[in-house]
């Protein structure tokens, strides 16, 4: 199994993003009750990028991945798109388990 990152790496509130390789990447968020949830870091409208800083990954309250390209807004724990042109449509799920105190895809 590919480890991501340390599970204690990840913070409720803020997105941490694992470069994969050149052209791709995976969005990792630690939810409030402590779940992990993955999403390709790929914007279902267009399929860019949601943003490469993951600073910006994060609307100011913290509650939802905002495409940067578009404006899109996305439900963290859902991946669900409530704002903008992809409205309705759902970030790409990454499979992920806690091992070791490792954040690893699931494979």
């Amino acid at each position: 199994m590919t480890v991501l990152c340390p599970a204690d790496q990840l913070v409720a509130g803020r997105a941490t993003l694992v470069r994969r390789s050149q052209t791709e990447s995976v969005i990792l968020v630690r939810l409030a009750d402590g779940g992990v949830v993955a999403w390709r870091n790929a914007c279902p409208h267009m399929g860019i990028e949601l943003d490469w800083d993951a600073a910006r990954l994060l609307t100011r309250d913290g509650r939802f991945l905002r495409c940067t390209g578009h404006d899109a807004w996305f439900q963290a724990a859902t991946g669900v798109c409530v704002r903008g042109p992809c409205r309705g449509e759902v970030l790409t799920p990454v499979a992920v388990q806690i091992v070791d105190d490792q954040v690893r895809l699931a494979v």
